[in-house]
């Protein structure tokens, strides 16, 4: 760890950037925008250990069926119920099929914050889906366009522009900063590849925006090198670059 520098771990986040977005290209080509983008934002939802289950959960109640109940609370009980989590009365969502739903028991609850439950987090996103029919990525695409007319150029405007972006209800701003810069950001630099008016904007808030909040590696980080920290993790590119790094040296390790 001595011999980094602000530039490593820029290049390194950009490494980091280009993977995820190669990642949304992928799905882009095996599924509709809409899609994809909904079974990105449910896998986010369960951190370490409720991932898959979320991705099966996104699958079995897929973004076009979502749209057909339309009202939040509708929306709530459907996912709750396809995720074995309550028991819907036939004819309770008209259309809607009771059978397709998995077991309670592959849920993980060890260890989690009860904050961060998989039903609550289920319960917490129901109001964005609800929020961005009948379109996921219209939805914040309107919001992105929107935010392009704004000059950027320090890293509280681009701290401001992302708050703007996620403004919604449900969930908490930590979590949807980082969704963001894990999903949104990605997806849309894929989605709009071409477009340089929309992706220059985006690329622009990656370079600008600060560090999101500590974890367990920032913070192993800032006790090996102290008050050198601050000075090359001064942005989110960086932050992510810091975690590339961490990965890859903990890979080279794994191979010894």
């Amino acid at each position: 760890m001595k011999n980094i520098d602000a530039s490593l771990l820029e290049k390194l986040g950009e490494r980091w950037l280009k993977t995820k977005i190669q990642r949304m290209k992928n799905l882009l080509r095996i599924a509709e925008a809409d899609e994809a983008l909904y079974r990105e934002i449910m896998l986010s939802l369960g951190y370490p250990k409720n991932k898959t289950q979320f991705l099966e959960l996104a699958l079995i109640t897929p973004f076009k069926e979502i749209k057909k109940l339309k009202e939040r609370e509708k929306i709530e009980k459907a996912l709750l119920h396809r995720a074995g989590f309550i028991e819907l009365r036939e004819g309770s969502l008209e259309g809607f099929d009771l059978s397709l739903k998995m077991d309670k028991s592959v849920w993980n609850f060890k260890n989690i914050r009860p904050a961060n439950y998989p039903d609550r987090r289920i319960k917490g996103i129901s109001v964005l889906l609800a929020e961005s029919l009948p379109s996921l990525v219209e939805y914040f695409l309107t919001k992105i366009t929107r935010e392009e007319k704004e000059l950027v150029d320090t890293p509280e405007k681009a701290r401001q522009c992302v708050n703007r972006i996620m403004d919604f209800k449900g969930i908490g701003i930590l979590r949807k900063r980082e969704m963001f810069f894990n999903i949104i950001l990605p997806f849309y630099l894929a989605y709009l590849e071409g477009k340089k008016e929309h992706t220059s904007f985006l690329e622009r808030l990656f370079q600008l925006h600060p560090p999101l909040s500590e974890n367990s590696i920032t913070k192993s980080f800032r006790l090996q090198i102290g008050e050198k920290y601050d000075k090359l993790v001064r942005s989110v590119k960086a932050y992510f670059g810091l975690h590339l790094l961490h990965k890859l040296k903990n890979s080279e390790e794994n191979m010894l």
